[in-house]
């Protein structure tokens, strides 16, 4: 048997810019999701979602159907699709175990995978992300086998663009459930595990449903075609709010890194993808003397992350507002950690 965990992600700057190639920093969370491999008697793949009351088995052939037409696939949401009596919940992992079977020889009959999460979904903590991460590295893993890092996340990233029917999708979230700890990412230098191994006392606050988040990047993409001038300036200040904030945190300047946080969530709401909710967490969080507040994600709703020196007092103050705050750490080590020696080992396929 093997298990894999892959922690959650959250962004602490630089939403919504980071699609128009400037720099996001997220960070891993102490909340996971978990793949679990066993045998299967079958001698077939059985992956089951036990918390989405969803379940497949997959026959060799039936995987080779599945990667050939998504290695050739044309669109994406064609793709999918095609596969309609599949769960749309299963078909992101029969995609990335057909990769590795067909693309890297790494066998997928056999097992049976049990996914499952600790991490809030549908709240902008890259849930699928870190299931899809802690699925490939599990494949992996009970194989004996490893990849340059690279092409893991890339595999893993299969998981996410199914889901969210988006080539794009994934590039930050699975970078960093992979890694842990805290990672920068832009279009033009790509994932940078960053050398920072301080904590944050960081809670998150839920601030009830989210829009989805392709409505709310498509709100920016249609601001950013009536309004390119503006929302590019816009763009330029968040980038600026990545890396001033990326720098504080390694000084340990959690003054200066709040602030920043301030600022960035002010400027996600300047294009609009904030809500009232949101906007009501982070005045509280001010009023009670944080660091720093913002959303975290897509925006619309759903989580907002909170920077305070005393994380007991600020959750008492939106606990009696009736909002539902946790605390989490940041977790150092991502899905990486499970196959480090296998990594660093001279054996890799």
């Amino acid at each position: 048997m093997v298990i894999v965990k892959a922690p959650a992600v959250a962004k602490l700057y630089g939403e919504h810019a980071v699609v128009y190639g400037r720099l996001s920093v997220a960070v891993a969370l102490s909340a996971y999701a978990y793949a679990d491999i066993s045998e299967a008697n079958s001698g077939k793949l059985e992956i089951s979602l036990p918390q989405m009351n969803a379940s497949a088995v997959f026959s060799r052939s039936d995987l080779e159907g599945i990667f050939y037409d998504y290695a050739f696939r044309s669109d994406i949401n064609a793709f999918a699709g095609k596969y309609k009596k599949i769960s749309e919940h299963v078909l992101p992992y029969a995609s990335i175990a057909s990769r590795l079977m067909f693309h890297y020889g790494i066998s997928a009959m056999g097992k049976r995978v049990a996914i499952t999460s600790d991490i809030p979904i549908k709240k902008g903590l890259a849930s699928s992300a870190a299931c899809s991460t802690a699925f490939t590295v599990a494949m992996l893993k009970h194989a004996g086998a490893t990849l340059p890092e690279g092409e893991i996340i890339d595999i893993a990233r299969d998981g996410d663009r199914v889901l969210h029917r988006s080539e794009g999708a994934g590039k930050i979230d699975v970078s960093t459930s992979f890694y842990g700890g805290y990672v920068s990412y832009s279009s033009k230098k790509g994932a940078k595990r960053e050398p920072i191994e301080r904590s944050m006392n960081l809670v998150l606050v839920d601030t009830g449903p989210k829009k989805s988040t392709s409505e709310t990047v498509g709100h920016v993409a249609d601001l950013y075609g009536s309004q390119k001038d503006e929302t590019e300036s816009i763009f330029d200040m968040i980038e600026e709010c990545s890396v001033m904030g990326l720098e504080a945190i390694k000084k340990g300047d959690m003054a200066m890194a709040g602030s920043l946080m301030f600022k960035n969530h002010e400027l996600l709401g300047r294009l609009g993808v904030s809500s009232d909710g949101l906007d009501k967490v982070v005045d509280i969080s001010k009023k009670h003397d944080a660091y720093g507040a913002k959303l975290t994600g897509g925006g619309g709703g759903g989580i907002a992350m909170v920077l305070h020196s005393n994380p007991a007092s600020i959750i008492s103050e939106l606990s009696a507002k009736g909002y539902q705050a946790y605390e989490y750490n940041v977790s150092m080590e991502g899905s990486r950690s499970s196959i480090e020696q296998l990594l660093n080992s001279s054996y890799s396929r």
